[in-house]
Protein backbone atom coordinates (compact mmCIF):
# COMPACT_ATOMS: atom_id res chain seq x y z
CA UNK A 1 0.00 0.00 0.00
CA UNK A 2 2.84 2.40 0.85
CA UNK A 3 4.41 1.79 -2.57
CA UNK A 4 1.13 2.70 -4.25
CA UNK A 5 0.91 5.90 -2.21
CA UNK A 6 4.45 6.80 -3.27
CA UNK A 7 3.60 6.26 -6.95
CA UNK A 8 0.54 8.47 -6.64
CA UNK A 9 2.24 11.14 -4.57
CA UNK A 10 2.71 13.29 -7.69
CA UNK A 11 -1.05 13.91 -7.64
CA UNK A 12 -0.60 16.11 -4.57
CA UNK A 13 0.33 18.97 -6.91
CA UNK A 14 -3.32 18.95 -8.04
CA UNK A 15 -4.61 19.29 -4.48
CA UNK A 16 -5.04 23.00 -3.65
CA UNK A 17 -4.77 22.27 0.07
CA UNK A 18 -1.17 21.18 -0.54
CA UNK A 19 -0.31 24.83 -1.11
CA UNK A 20 -2.40 25.95 1.85
CA UNK A 21 -0.32 23.61 4.06
CA UNK A 22 2.92 24.84 2.49
CA UNK A 23 2.38 28.60 2.44
CA UNK A 24 -0.60 29.57 4.59
CA UNK A 25 -0.57 27.25 7.59
CA UNK A 26 2.98 28.07 8.75
CA UNK A 27 2.00 31.74 8.96
CA UNK A 28 -1.28 30.93 10.75
CA UNK A 29 0.43 28.63 13.25
CA UNK A 30 3.06 31.22 14.03
CA UNK A 31 0.53 34.04 14.42
CA UNK A 32 -1.89 31.99 16.59
CA UNK A 33 0.60 29.93 18.57
CA UNK A 34 -0.46 26.68 16.87
CA UNK A 35 -4.15 27.16 17.52
CA UNK A 36 -6.16 24.20 16.19
CA UNK A 37 -9.27 26.36 15.99
CA UNK A 38 -7.49 28.84 13.74
CA UNK A 39 -6.29 26.03 11.47
CA UNK A 40 -9.83 24.66 11.27
CA UNK A 41 -11.26 28.05 10.34
CA UNK A 42 -8.60 28.58 7.66
CA UNK A 43 -9.36 25.17 6.14
CA UNK A 44 -13.10 25.93 6.06
CA UNK A 45 -12.53 29.33 4.44
CA UNK A 46 -10.29 27.86 1.75
CA UNK A 47 -12.71 24.96 1.16
CA UNK A 48 -15.47 27.47 0.33
CA UNK A 49 -13.05 29.51 -1.79
CA UNK A 50 -11.90 26.49 -3.80
CA UNK A 51 -15.49 25.32 -4.26
CA UNK A 52 -16.48 28.77 -5.57
CA UNK A 53 -13.54 28.82 -7.99
CA UNK A 54 -14.29 25.29 -9.22
CA UNK A 55 -17.98 26.16 -9.68
CA UNK A 56 -17.07 29.31 -11.61
CA UNK A 57 -14.70 27.36 -13.88
CA UNK A 58 -17.43 24.77 -14.58
CA UNK A 59 -19.84 27.60 -15.37
CA UNK A 60 -17.38 29.03 -17.89
CA UNK A 61 -16.68 25.64 -19.48
CA UNK A 62 -20.34 24.58 -19.65
CA UNK A 63 -21.57 28.04 -20.67
CA UNK A 64 -24.09 28.22 -17.83
CA UNK A 65 -24.37 30.47 -14.76
CA UNK A 66 -25.65 27.41 -12.86
CA UNK A 67 -23.47 24.53 -14.08
CA UNK A 68 -24.65 22.06 -11.42
CA UNK A 69 -28.07 21.69 -9.78
CA UNK A 70 -29.48 19.17 -7.31
CA UNK A 71 -32.83 17.52 -7.99
CA UNK A 72 -34.92 18.00 -4.84
CA UNK A 73 -38.33 16.63 -5.86
CA UNK A 74 -39.84 13.56 -7.52
CA UNK A 75 -41.36 15.54 -10.39
CA UNK A 76 -39.03 14.12 -13.07
CA UNK A 77 -39.19 10.44 -12.13
CA UNK A 78 -38.39 8.09 -13.74
CA UNK A 79 -36.06 10.15 -15.93
CA UNK A 80 -34.00 11.13 -12.91
CA UNK A 81 -34.49 11.18 -9.16
CA UNK A 82 -34.29 13.24 -5.99
CA UNK A 83 -30.65 13.66 -4.98
CA UNK A 84 -29.26 13.41 -8.50
CA UNK A 85 -26.88 16.17 -9.57
CA UNK A 86 -27.48 17.50 -13.08
CA UNK A 87 -24.82 19.25 -15.15
CA UNK A 88 -26.19 22.16 -17.18
CA UNK A 89 -24.97 23.57 -20.46
CA UNK A 90 -25.91 26.56 -22.56
CA UNK A 91 -29.08 26.51 -24.64
CA UNK A 92 -28.42 26.89 -28.37
CA UNK A 93 -30.45 27.06 -31.59
CA UNK A 94 -30.29 23.34 -32.31
CA UNK A 95 -31.76 22.25 -28.96
CA UNK A 96 -35.19 20.68 -28.98
CA UNK A 97 -37.44 22.93 -26.88
CA UNK A 98 -40.61 21.18 -27.97
CA UNK A 99 -42.80 21.72 -31.05
CA UNK A 100 -42.75 25.32 -32.28
CA UNK A 101 -46.13 27.02 -32.16
CA UNK A 102 -46.58 30.32 -34.00
CA UNK A 103 -49.44 32.04 -32.22
CA UNK A 104 -52.08 34.33 -33.65
CA UNK A 105 -50.61 37.75 -34.36
CA UNK A 106 -52.97 39.40 -31.90
CA UNK A 107 -51.77 37.33 -28.92
CA UNK A 108 -49.22 38.53 -26.39
CA UNK A 109 -47.54 36.02 -24.08
CA UNK A 110 -45.23 37.98 -21.77
CA UNK A 111 -46.88 38.28 -18.37
CA UNK A 112 -50.14 36.83 -19.70
CA UNK A 113 -51.87 33.80 -18.07
CA UNK A 114 -51.72 30.76 -20.36
CA UNK A 115 -55.49 30.34 -20.03
CA UNK A 116 -55.72 33.26 -22.53
CA UNK A 117 -54.10 31.28 -25.35
CA UNK A 118 -53.64 27.61 -24.33
CA UNK A 119 -56.26 24.93 -23.59
CA UNK A 120 -55.05 21.71 -21.91
CA UNK A 121 -56.84 18.48 -22.85
CA UNK A 122 -56.83 15.52 -20.45
CA UNK A 123 -57.63 11.83 -20.76
CA UNK A 124 -58.41 9.01 -18.33
CA UNK A 125 -60.18 8.98 -14.98
CA UNK A 126 -58.80 10.52 -11.79
CA UNK A 127 -55.95 11.16 -11.71
CA UNK A 128 -56.34 12.29 -15.31
CA UNK A 129 -53.25 12.90 -17.44
CA UNK A 130 -52.43 15.72 -19.79
CA UNK A 131 -52.77 14.53 -23.38
CA UNK A 132 -52.25 17.70 -25.41
CA UNK A 133 -52.45 21.49 -25.42
CA UNK A 134 -54.44 23.40 -28.06
CA UNK A 135 -53.40 26.88 -29.27
CA UNK A 136 -55.07 29.44 -31.57
CA UNK A 137 -53.23 30.48 -34.73
CA UNK A 138 -53.89 32.93 -37.56
CA UNK A 139 -57.08 32.73 -39.68
CA UNK A 140 -59.14 31.15 -36.87
CA UNK A 141 -57.25 27.87 -36.99
CA UNK A 142 -55.84 25.88 -34.07
CA UNK A 143 -52.62 24.00 -33.46
CA UNK A 144 -52.00 21.37 -30.84
CA UNK A 145 -49.04 19.87 -29.01
CA UNK A 146 -49.20 16.22 -27.96
CA UNK A 147 -47.23 15.34 -24.84
CA UNK A 148 -43.99 13.41 -25.24
CA UNK A 149 -40.57 13.29 -23.61
CA UNK A 150 -38.47 14.42 -26.55
CA UNK A 151 -37.79 18.03 -25.53
CA UNK A 152 -34.68 19.12 -23.67
CA UNK A 153 -34.70 19.20 -19.87
CA UNK A 154 -34.13 22.83 -18.87
CA UNK A 155 -33.78 24.91 -15.72
CA UNK A 156 -35.73 28.12 -15.15
CA UNK A 157 -36.64 30.24 -12.09
CA UNK A 158 -40.18 29.61 -10.84
CA UNK A 159 -42.47 32.60 -10.44
CA UNK A 160 -45.33 32.04 -8.00
CA UNK A 161 -45.14 34.29 -4.91
CA UNK A 162 -47.73 32.14 -3.10
CA UNK A 163 -45.76 28.90 -3.53
CA UNK A 164 -42.78 27.46 -1.67
CA UNK A 165 -41.11 27.01 -5.07
CA UNK A 166 -41.08 30.77 -5.79
CA UNK A 167 -37.65 31.82 -7.08
CA UNK A 168 -36.31 28.27 -6.94
CA UNK A 169 -34.65 26.82 -10.07
CA UNK A 170 -37.04 24.26 -11.58
CA UNK A 171 -35.61 21.47 -13.72
CA UNK A 172 -38.36 20.23 -16.04
CA UNK A 173 -38.82 19.26 -19.66
CA UNK A 174 -39.59 21.78 -22.40
CA UNK A 175 -42.85 20.71 -24.08
CA UNK A 176 -43.59 23.63 -26.42
CA UNK A 177 -41.86 26.68 -27.88
CA UNK A 178 -44.23 29.60 -28.41
CA UNK A 179 -43.47 32.23 -31.03
CA UNK A 180 -45.51 35.38 -30.43
CA UNK A 181 -45.39 39.03 -31.37
CA UNK A 182 -43.61 39.83 -28.09
CA UNK A 183 -40.92 37.16 -28.14
CA UNK A 184 -40.22 33.45 -27.80
CA UNK A 185 -41.40 31.51 -24.75
CA UNK A 186 -41.28 27.97 -23.36
CA UNK A 187 -43.88 25.80 -21.63
CA UNK A 188 -42.58 23.07 -19.34
CA UNK A 189 -43.72 19.98 -17.46
CA UNK A 190 -42.32 17.38 -15.08
CA UNK A 191 -42.12 13.84 -16.51
CA UNK A 192 -43.87 12.37 -13.45
CA UNK A 193 -47.55 12.53 -14.38
CA UNK A 194 -48.65 11.48 -10.88
CA UNK A 195 -47.04 14.45 -9.12
CA UNK A 196 -47.25 16.79 -12.14
CA UNK A 197 -50.45 15.95 -14.05
CA UNK A 198 -50.51 19.26 -15.95
CA UNK A 199 -47.93 21.64 -17.36
CA UNK A 200 -46.10 24.04 -15.05
CA UNK A 201 -47.75 27.22 -16.29
CA UNK A 202 -51.37 25.98 -16.11
CA UNK A 203 -52.47 28.47 -13.43
CA UNK A 204 -55.95 29.39 -14.63
CA UNK A 205 -56.89 33.05 -14.24
CA UNK A 206 -54.54 35.34 -12.28
CA UNK A 207 -55.62 38.40 -10.33
CA UNK A 208 -53.45 41.22 -11.59
CA UNK A 209 -51.68 43.14 -8.84
CA UNK A 210 -52.41 40.49 -6.21
CA UNK A 211 -50.26 37.63 -7.53
CA UNK A 212 -53.07 35.14 -6.88
CA UNK A 213 -53.75 32.29 -9.29
CA UNK A 214 -56.94 30.30 -9.70
CA UNK A 215 -55.05 26.98 -9.69
CA UNK A 216 -51.97 25.82 -7.86
CA UNK A 217 -49.09 25.90 -10.30
CA UNK A 218 -45.32 26.25 -10.44
CA UNK A 219 -44.93 29.39 -12.50
CA UNK A 220 -47.52 31.98 -13.48
CA UNK A 221 -46.47 32.65 -17.06
CA UNK A 222 -44.70 31.03 -20.01
CA UNK A 223 -40.92 31.19 -19.59
CA UNK A 224 -39.13 33.82 -21.71
CA UNK A 225 -36.42 31.95 -23.54
CA UNK A 226 -33.79 34.34 -22.17
CA UNK A 227 -34.63 33.26 -18.61
CA UNK A 228 -33.59 29.65 -19.23
CA UNK A 229 -30.56 29.01 -17.03
CA UNK A 230 -29.34 25.96 -18.91
CA UNK A 231 -30.18 22.50 -20.22
CA UNK A 232 -29.32 19.21 -18.53
CA UNK A 233 -26.78 17.12 -20.42
CA UNK A 234 -25.23 14.88 -17.76
CA UNK A 235 -26.51 13.15 -14.61
CA UNK A 236 -24.57 12.13 -11.49
CA UNK A 237 -26.86 9.81 -9.49
CA UNK A 238 -27.54 10.50 -5.79
CA UNK A 239 -24.48 12.69 -5.12
CA UNK A 240 -26.76 15.51 -3.98
CA UNK A 241 -28.28 13.34 -1.24
CA UNK A 242 -25.70 14.64 1.23
CA UNK A 243 -27.05 18.18 0.90
CA UNK A 244 -30.65 16.96 1.10
CA UNK A 245 -29.92 14.89 4.24
CA UNK A 246 -28.28 17.81 6.03
CA UNK A 247 -30.67 20.57 4.95
CA UNK A 248 -34.04 19.46 3.57
CA UNK A 249 -34.56 16.12 5.33
CA UNK A 250 -33.17 17.20 8.71
CA UNK A 251 -35.12 20.47 8.79
CA UNK A 252 -38.32 18.63 7.80
CA UNK A 253 -37.82 16.14 10.63
CA UNK A 254 -37.10 18.89 13.16
CA UNK A 255 -39.92 21.26 12.24
CA UNK A 256 -42.58 18.94 10.79
CA UNK A 257 -41.78 15.66 12.50
CA UNK A 258 -41.64 13.78 9.21
CA UNK A 259 -39.53 13.39 6.10
CA UNK A 260 -40.35 15.42 2.93
CA UNK A 261 -43.17 14.00 0.79
CA UNK A 262 -40.66 13.43 -2.02
CA UNK A 263 -38.34 11.28 0.13
CA UNK A 264 -37.64 8.03 -1.70
CA UNK A 265 -35.89 5.49 0.54
CA UNK A 266 -32.40 6.99 0.17
CA UNK A 267 -32.93 10.74 0.13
Amino acid sequence: MSSIKQKLSFLSVLDPFTYVDLWVMPVVKKATNNSELAEFIVNIVFAFLFAFVAYSILGFVFGSASPLVIVYSASMESTFFRGDVMALGKINNVDNLGPEIVLDNSISVRGVPTINYATPVYYGSFPSKLEKIVFPCDNNCTKEVSLNQEGSVIVYPAYNPNSSTHGIPIIHRAIAKLVSKDGNFILTKGDNSLTNPTFDQDCGSIKSGFDISQKGCISFYAIPIEQIQGKAFFRIPLVGCVKLWLVDDLSSLLFKGKLPVDFRGIC
